[in-house]
C-alpha cells in the first residue's frame, strides 16, 4: 500500500515490482531473481493475441536473459518491405509462428487475428516461483485440437530454472512439435537437449515428455533480419502423432 504520508510505494510494494512485472491487458509477465542478480535467469512470458500493433503470431512466446545476453528469444522484426505490409506478410518466417518458441500443431502454425488470443487461466506469484498458465487452443486452426495449455514456471532458487509445459489433446493422433530460437552458439548434446550460448549466459535446454520418442533438428530461418547473423530455430518433432500427452520443456543456467 502507499505510504499516506509520503504518497509513495513502501518498500514492500518497491520489492514486488522489481522482481516481477505484469502487464494484464497485454498478457505479459516479466520475471527476474530476487536478489535482481544479473548473472541468474530473468524471463518475459507472452500470452496477448494475434491482431496487436505490428503483429508477430507469437501467442505463448518467451525470452530468456542470462547474464548480459538473451540465448533464447523472439527473432525479433524483419527488414521491412513491400511484402511486410501486404496480404503476405506471413509468409515471413519471423513474423510467422514459426520462427517463435511455440508449438507447431498437427502441421500447422498459429492463425493471425483477434480470436487467436490466450486466455489467462492462472497466476500464482511468490517470491520463490511465479507461475502463469494460459490456454492457446484458439491459435490453431486445427479442427482436431480440443485444447492446448501452456504452463510457464519460473523458479528463483540458485541461478534460476524455467520449465515451460505444454499440455494437448486432440480427438484423434496428429503430429506435434516444439522449437526454440537463438542467435547464440548452440550444441545439441543429444536428441531434444541442447546446450545454447557460453560461458556464463549458457542455458542447458532439454524436451520431455515420458513413453515418448522424437527426432530434433536445427535450421537457420533465411530471413532478412535486423541483426548480423540469422536466427536458428531448435525443434523437437515427436517421432509418432499423438491424441494426449505433456510435453516439458526444461531450461537453467549451465553451471561448470
Amino acid at each position: 500500500m502507499p505510504n499516506s504520508l509520503t504518497n509513495r510505494p513502501t518498500s514492500a510494494t518497491v520489492r514486488q515490482h522489481e522482481i516481477r512485472d505484469w502487464f494484464s491487458d497485454a498478457g505479459i509477465l516479466i520475471c527476474r531473481p530476487a536478489d535482481l542478480s544479473p548473472d541468474k535467469l530473468a524471463v518475459a512470458l507472452k500470452g496477448g493475441h494475434n491482431a496487436e500493433h505490428h503483429n508477430h503470431n507469437d501467442v505463448g512466446s518467451f525470452v530468456v536473459a542470462l547474464a548480459g545476453e538473451t540465448p533464447l528469444l523472439d527473432p525479433g522484426a524483419e527488414v521491412y518491405t513491400a511484402r511486410t505490409f501486404s496480404g503476405r506478410r506471413y509468409e515471413s518466417k519471423v513474423l510467422n509462428s514459426y520462427g517463435h518458441p511455440v508449438p507447431v500443431v498437427a502441421g500447422q502454425l498459429q492463425r493471425t487475428g483477434s480470436q487467436a488470443r490466450a486466455k489467462v487461466l492462472e497466476t500464482q506469484f511468490t517470491d520463490q516461483a511465479d507461475v502463469y498458465r494460459i490456454d492457446i487452443t484458439s491459435t490453431y486452426s486445427v479442427p482436431e485440437l480440443k485444447s492446448l495449455v501452456r504452463d510457464f514456471r519460473y523458479e528463483r532458487q540458485g541461478r534460476g530454472r524455467l520449465i515451460v509445459t505444454d499440455h494437448v489433446e486432440m480427438t484423434s493422433p496428429q503430429s506435434f512439435e516444439e522449437a526454440l530460437i537463438t542467435y547464440s552458439p548452440w550444441k545439441r548434446i543429444a536428441d531434444g537437449v541442447w546446450i545454447v550460448g557460453e560461458g556464463r549466459s549458457a542455458v542447458r535446454v532439454q524436451v520431455v515428455m515420458e513413453g515418448q520418442t522424437f527426432t530434433s533438428s536445427e535450421e537457420q530461418i533465411d530471413e532478412d533480419v535486423r541483426y548480423p547473423t540469422k536466427p536458428v530455430r531448435l525443434a523437437v518433432k515427436l517421432a509418432e502423432p499423438i491424441q494426449q500427452g505433456t510435453i516439458e520443456i526444461r531450461i537453467e543456467p549451465v553451471e561448470k
